[in-house]
């Protein structure tokens, strides 16, 4: 099947009309007539390929495209593309790719497969880790060959992209790459706009605000299922949709829907700050079809401002960043109510996300190290920032300033004697440079960007004292369905569920596994089974 032929039908023309007056809901190039069905009931739209999100999942239908897909439609659920990778800093991370070759940083692929072996936490399936590291690398540069991206070794991730970068097999920075793109701080518009281009380029056709709602399947003489299609929502109108060769669900996590976060994560997430339009749908649907699941306990985990993110969830939106980044500025301690340190301050955010899970087995059975708060002196408020506002500025009215200690632990309700002792144990330490109960400093990732050591480890000493509640947030959710080595959805048997293909967000890969490898350890992962899916797909169509 020739990849540069006609298009086979993807629409009918009463869906062009509708299409074309329809706000926000522009596609990519015209939508091609419609194909006859041999379903017995008829179709509204038909294609070779369909992908379900507009995010990491626009390179699976490039590669299907290219692959041998003639016609292709992305759904996208809003009136916007991208998701949260849109709104992401841009940078994917990619063990050995081509782009820290060329800047003269070597890495193999046996390296990458040591350091993912002990960041999956036994979550992941060795063939998914080769995958991820063999196919990896083949989609940054058939990106680059396909779209106008070129990457370049990220520049926004300073000195320590890997996040465990004393492991071994780690390499402290290269694996992180982003788009070459001059003057920007945040990549994640520049990476949609060039996979956009490149959708473009080959043909494909997305459709805004259609969401997907259910796969339509049908049951094999063998006792397994196929995907045929999808049902998805355009206004008013239900649309059966056919899906010839295979359908890519990569439609976010379930980092929006509360009652999914309840009872699938290891402790409830309530601050997410991804796209609102991140319900669960794509993993609902999956398990609607008979898939397994995996990794559905794990999250993209981030430390937030409660007060704020409390603010920003009324509006639909999440919280900033501030307090991720704050917390780890020299002269400040977090601490739980006991007025206990639990964590290394300045380690990455989802490794400190999992502190705050510690398990009380007395009492009221609860979340020893939440509430959290995050304590600062003076010289904090004088050299860094609080709650993203440097000294010259007004603080929030959640951010509280006293003049001792035990007035900021009779404020929180926090054992002002153990805080005290906590921080008199801390500030003796750091004096020295040094922090033996948590290593704070101590690795390279703590000291990314700094070239004072001093800088991330002092004295919480001067007075007046500032704090703030901070809580658990996300970026995302990362479990979803389980999938194989072909990003082919699997059922409980283990059985490929045909038709079908799962990558990003919305599938149970995670980094592969249940941690987080280094700054893009989200997008890295989403694009390579994205890519696979799409190749995959594109070879259904070229053979049918």
């Amino acid at each position: 099947m020739s990849q540069n032929g006609p298009h086979r039908g993807v629409s009918r023309r009463d869906f062009l009309s509708s299409a074309a007056g329809a706000a926000g809901a522009a596609a990519i190039g015209p939508l091609p007539a419609m194909a006859s069905s041999d379903e017995e009931t008829p179709w509204d739209l038909e294609a070779d390929a369909l992908i379900i999100g507009s995010g990491t999942g626009l390179i699976g239908a490039i590669a299907a495209a290219r692959t041998g897909a003639s016609s292709v439609v992305v759904l996208e659920k809003s009136a916007g593309v991208g998701g949260n990778t849109a709104m992401s800093g841009g940078v994917a991370w990619l063990p050995n790719n081509h782009a820290m070759h060329a800047a003269g940083i070597a890495d193999s692929r046996e390296q990458a497969l040591t350091y993912l072996r002990r960041l999956r936490l036994e979550q992941a399936d060795e063939a998914l880790l080769e995958a991820f590291v063999d196919q990896g690398p083949a989609m940054a540069r058939f990106v680059e060959e396909n779209t106008p991206i070129t990457w370049r070794v990220s520049t926004i991730m300073g000195k320590a992209a890997d996040y465990h970068p004393e492991w071994e097999g780690a390499v402290p920075v290269g694996r992180s790459i982003e788009p070459a793109v001059e003057g920007a701080a945040m990549f994640g518009p520049q990476l949609i706009g060039g996979l956009m281009q490149g959708a473009q380029d080959a043909g494909v056709n997305v459709l805004r605000e259609t969401p997907a709602t259910r796969l339509l399947t049908r049951d094999q003489p063998d006792g397994s299922r196929e995907v045929i299609g999808v049902l998805a929502q355009r206004g008013d109108e239900t649309l059966r949709i056919r899906a010839r060769s295979g359908v890519l669900l990569a439609a976010g996590g379930f980092d929006w829907n509360f009652t999914m976060k309840r009872h699938f994560l290891r402790g409830m997430s309530p601050y997410p700050l991804g796209a609102p339009t991140n319900t669960g749908d794509g993993v609902r649907m999956a398990m609607g079809a008979g898939a397994d699941l995996r990794n559905m306990n794990e999250a993209w985990g981030i430390t937030v401002y409660k007060a704020e993110a409390d603010a920003a969830q009324a509006k639909g939106l999440g919280p900033s960043l501030s307090a991720e980044v704050e917390k780890r500025a020299a002269g400040s301690v977090v601490v739980n109510r006991y007025g206990e340190r639990f964590c290394d301050e300045a380690s990455d955010y989802d490794s400190t996300w999992r502190s705050y899970f510690s398990w009380e087995n007395t009492g009221e059975l609860r979340q020893r190290n939440l509430p959290a708060f995050v304590i600062y002196d003076a010289s904090t408020r004088r050299n860094a920032t609080i709650a993203g506002k440097t000294a010259d500025q007004p603080l929030p009215d959640w951010v509280i300033e006293r003049p001792t200690l035990g007035a900021i632990a009779e404020a929180f309700g926090i054992d002002g004697r153990q805080l005290a002792e906590t921080v008199s144990a801390f500030n003796a330490s750091a004096e020295k440079g040094e922090d033996p109960a948590y290593h704070r400093g101590q690795s390279a990732y703590d000291r990314y960007g700094l070239d004072d050591p001093s800088a991330i480890l002092a004295p919480v000493a001067e007075a007046p004292f500032f704090g703030a509640e901070i809580a658990v947030g996300d970026l995302g959710t990362c479990g979803g369905p389980r999938v194989d080595d072909r990003a082919r959805v699997l059922d409980p048997f283990g059985v490929p569920i045909a038709g079908l293909y799962a990558s990003g967000n919305n599938a149970g890969v995670g980094s592969p596994g249940a941690s987080y490898g280094g700054g893009g350890g989200t997008i890295g992962p989403a694009l390579t089974f994205a890519y696979i899916a799409g190749r995959e797909i594109g070879t259904r169509a070229a053979v049918s």
